[in-house]
């Protein structure tokens, strides 16, 4: 028989498939996949293959697994097999393990024809029965089958995945653009913290090989009104030395960052004197590096050419107030420290990904995997899942511990970092990959900051600033003691006259109280109905909200 004919004859054939009672409902007609081994058994099968790719998290299409059984019944027969296979454990899979959306991979003789997204029941069966009849021409010679091996994109996947690459460029411009105006914002905000200290004052280093000329640089100086107020030997380090090579390239030099790293090199503090106008900066830069000079003027030798060796500067002179002031912080820190505090340390590009509270012991249980718990810089939990107006509940998973009721609408937000703050300060490969963490996507949240500006401002409203701040208690009130009073002969025996009376009294009404307290309890006990029970048995502190019917 057909294809055509088949599907025109569905109705008789599925009478037929339900006559055949017990027996057939005994064959398997769904194959299931979870590691590699099971997948290239698979698609080793004669006929076309149709698998339902989920994820753990997400899970198998249930909905759609009655219209495919019926499906082979009616039309493929032994030409149709169908399997579900997990993305998470199948590497050829690995492109859909961030979906969330139904994924159909038709397959024939190990090679990928066709992938359908979406749980559309009768563009699947369209596209089954096409399929189908593609096998039959292929069986015949009449029809080539496309060469495309499994891991590969189909030409509507790869126009998806054009589309997407565009929206991560995009994405990622938008990013950039806004660390670097943070980074500027940070940087204009620490030179006018510490112009209020060092106005007339400016930072200089010269290089190891460069110290001998000492007396160079000064005599070039001092026509300037300028002079070394100070010096000290420092070796830089590798910290020390990514932070100058990032205010200047030229000291991104190898051999420069060699003897920055190994050697001490020589800091310098110059002042400009009291009866000298202009900016220190200014002067400094125009006195060794010869800046601003008149031709006439540029004839003559410049300390900074001099002092140059083997391609390798020998002398550092900050060239604005931005520099000035990183590297007044690197090389005088005591200076600094002992008249404005140090720098804070800026928060990396992070996200806010919202859970249901009811799933914190997995969330945290997670993020304290040594993968992630440097990526995590808060969390806390909140009345529900507002992002606008976000009502915090308390900070800490013991404090939530603590409250007696729980609901279902609370959730557990945790901010999450997604790169570096100063990506030229660290190794390549402690920097975190961009996006969500595929470990917490897993637990499928309810909501994930779509970029970082975006979750910079979501964390604002969550994590306002001084929420890491501990929380100050209260000291309990010290209870004065009460002086003790001199009591009289008569107020003694008045008082154990009347005890007796007083604990009787007392003792009914404890037993009046009992006893109303137990008949009241019955009364309650009955009129308690069996929708309250049930609800008593659902635990809303680690149990999944109830699916709306």
């Amino acid at each position: 028989m057909s294809i055509t004919n088949a599907v025109a004859n569905a109705a008789a054939a599925a009478a037929a498939a339900a006559g055949t009672g017990k027996k057939a409902a005994q064959v398997q007609l769904q194959a299931e996949l979870n590691n590699d081994d099971d997948w290239n058994k698979f698609i080793q099968r004669d006929g076309l293959l149709v698998v339902d790719v989920y994820t753990e998290w997400c899970g198998p299409c249930i909905g759609m697994v009655g219209n495919l059984k019926k499906i082979k019944v009616e039309i493929g027969g032994d030409n149709l097999h169908l399997a579900v296979a997990k993305a998470d454990t199948i590497e050829c899979l690995k492109r859909f393990r961030n979906r969330s959306e139904p994924t159909w991979m038709f397959l024939a003789g190990g090679q990928l024809i066709n992938v359908v997204f979406g749980a559309d029941a009768p563009r699947l069966a369209r596209t089954i029965v096409e399929e189908l009849k593609n096998e039959e021409l292929v069986k015949k010679g009449e029809k080539e089958r496309p060469k495309r091996a499994p891991h590969e994109l189909t030409p509507p996947e790869q126009e998806v995945a054009l589309a997407q690459e565009k929206l991560n460029e995009q994405r990622r411009e938008k990013e950039a653009a806004a660390a670097k105006t943070a980074r500027i914002e940070r940087r204009e905000a620490r030179a006018k913290r510490l112009e209020m200290h060092f106005t007339d004052v400016c930072p200089a280093l010269m290089m190891p090989h460069a110290q001998k000329n000492l007396r160079k640089v000064s005599d070039a100086l001092e026509p300037y009104g300028v002079l070394i107020a100070d010096k000290c030997p420092l070796v830089l380090g590798k910290h020390g030395a990514k932070i100058l090579a990032m205010e200047d390239p030229e000291f991104e030099n190898a051999e420069a960052a060699a003897q920055l790293i190994e050697r001490p090199s020589l800091a310098l503090l110059l002042k400009k004197l009291p009866d000298r106008e202009g900016n220190i900066i200014e002067i400094a830069r125009r006195a060794l590096f010869g800046e601003g000079l008149e031709d006439e003027e540029q004839s003559k030798k410049i300390p900074s050419e001099e002092l140059k060796f083997n391609g390798v500067p020998g002398l550092f002179v900050p060239a604005d107030r931005h520099q000035r002031a990183s590297v007044l912080d690197l090389l005088f820190p005591k200076l600094v420290g002992g008249l404005v505090e140090p720098p804070a340390l800026p928060d990396p590009p992070h996200i806010a990904m919202v859970f249901g509270a009811w799933q914190r012991r997995a969330v945290l249980t997670i993020a304290s995997t040594p993968k992630l718990a440097p990526r995590i810089l808060r969390y806390g939990f909140f009345a529900d899942a507002n992002i606008e107006e976000p009502k915090l509940l308390c900070k800490t998973v013991e404090k939530y511990e603590e409250r007696i009721d729980k609901d279902y609408c609370e959730t557990i937000v945790v901010m999450i970092a997604v790169g570096v703050a100063e990506p030229a300060l660290v190794d390549p490969k402690d920097i975190p990959p961009e996006g969500p963490p595929e470990e917490l996507m897993a637990l499928g949240p309810l909501h994930v900051s779509e970029d970082t500006v975006v979750g910079a401002e979501e964390c604002e409203r969550f994590f306002p600033p001084g929420y890491s701040e501990p929380e100050h208690k209260p000291k309990p009130k010290t209870k004065k003691k009460k002086k003790k009073r001199h009591e009289t002969k008569e107020d003694t025996m008045d008082e154990s006259s009347e005890a007796p009376n007083d604990n009787i009294e007392e003792a009914g009404g404890d037993a009046s109280a009992d006893g109303e307290g137990e008949g009241d309890g019955e009364l309650e006990g009955d009129g308690e109905d069996e929708g309250d029970e049930e609800d008593k048995l659902i635990d809303k502190a680690t149990s999944p909200p109830p699916i709306a019917t």
